[in-house]
């Protein structure tokens, strides 16, 4: 048996692990430029430190969907925020020291929770938007916004009056922790099962089974896309700002203002989704994040990069969140799904550091963008597969 709370309070707690998750990446983008100088980096060792905190969450994500069964949604989420606030925290000590060993180290026990704390937020903004009348999903993906527009903000804020960076982190550390912990009490209390060996045998075999479904694969190739996509402007925009002469406040600012869009965009997601559906959303998602792309990688001839940025985050809003949605339709198979779709993520944010510092180091930040562009058009074409699961076949010969 499983005690739910009120719809409410379940979509307020599944939202606040989007808004604390975001509080803690955005900071750490923010920071890029100055962690880059302090350590001493060039764009690609750059790219190389920036692969550990997916990596971290690429090991962690492994063991989501069992360490869910087994601890529950809450005393995970709390243990799991606590260590990657600690890491945040450790951060702020070593960056400064201009220690990369240390840096590293705290990177890795940052990344190692959030995904496992991706997964959750994901597993239980599903089910809260399956148990309302209403589609909730988007507007929980809001929460994730709202967090990167905070930390852009409060990073600002402590650059301009130069208050340090150590201070910054502290801050940030401390409210990611408190607010994800109180998220952690209020999750649905699921009485624990002891799983027997058929069980188990069946839950690794459906876990195995996603990998070799077409529909599933070409979701995630989507997701892959949307995901590379944000995360290539949450590291590399403000670097490329700075690099064509903003401040690193002014970068953390115009990287905050595409975060009031995307923000903007997922409150009111859930009624286009309604209005045109799941698969034409996803269509003009990937068309729009393309068009901003190319907008911004134009800079030097239109000199226009905050409307290239702002369609950037305008196409970005709806795409991730509904390629999750496309992987809950059926719901034996969603917890399978959505832990193979969330490994996709981590193994993309992983190469977004590499693929585009080398690109970057080779010619230059903007040029690396071409790799998220080219991923968006394949998405649009591969956009038809997101509809609801019993208009598309799925079988792997499909």
């Amino acid at each position: 048996m499983t005690q739910k709370p009120r719809i409410g309070v379940w979509f307020a707690a599944s939202a606040t692990l989007f808004f604390a998750r975001a509080l803690l990446f955005a900071t750490w983008l923010a920071s890029g430029p100055e962690v880059k100088a302090s350590l001493q980096l060039d764009t690609g060792q750059f790219g190389l430190l920036s692969m550990l905190y997916p990596i971290g969450g690429l090991l962690g994500i492994l063991f989501a969907s069992s360490l869910t069964n087994r601890f529950g949604s809450g005393r995970l989420t709390i243990i799991g925020f606590s260590l990657a606030a600690l890491g945040l925290a450790g951060l702020g000590i070593a960056v400064p020291a201009g220690n990369v060993v240390l840096s590293s180290l705290c990177l890795v026990a940052m990344g190692l929770p959030m995904a496992i704390a991706d997964y959750l937020g994901n597993f239980e903004g599903t089910a809260v938007d399956k148990a309302s009348k209403r589609s909730l999903f988007p507007a929980i993906h809001a929460a994730w916004g709202i967090g990167m527009m905070l930390a852009a903000a409060v990073y600002s804020y402590f650059s301009t009056n130069q208050l340090g960076l150590g201070s910054n982190l502290a801050l940030i550390a401390t409210l990611v922790a408190a607010s994800a912990i109180w998220a952690g009490t209020v999750f649905p209390k699921r009485a624990s099962e002891k799983i027997s060996a058929t069980a188990k045998k069946a839950h690794s075999l459906m876990s195995r089974k996603v990998w070799t479904e077409k529909r599933t694969l070409l979701i995630a190739v989507i997701g892959f896309a949307f995901i590379m996509a944000e995360v290539s402007a949450g590291t590399w925009v403000p670097i490329a700002l700075t690099n064509s002469g903003s401040t690193q406040a002014e970068a953390a600012a115009t990287f905050g203002a595409v975060w009031v869009v995307i923000t903007l965009t997922r409150l009111v997601g859930g009624a286009v989704v309604e209005k045109i559906g799941r698969s034409a959303t996803i269509l003009a998602s990937t068309l729009i994040t393309a068009a901003g792309i190319g907008v911004f990688m134009l800079d030097n001839l239109l000199h226009l990069p905050l409307l290239g940025l702002v369609l950037w985050g305008l196409g970005m809003a709806m795409g991730f969140p509904m390629s999750v949605s496309a992987m809950s339709d059926d719901p034996e198979k969603s917890a399978a799904r959505i832990n193979m779709i969330i490994t996709v993520v981590y193994i993309s944010s992983i190469a977004v550091g590499p693929a585009l510092g080398a690109v970057g180091q080779a010619l230059n930040i903007y040029a690396a963008f071409a790799v998220p562009l080219v991923l968006m058009l394949l998405s649009a074409v591969l956009s038809r597969v997101t509809k609801p699961e019993n208009k598309v076949l799925d079988s792997p010969s499909a």
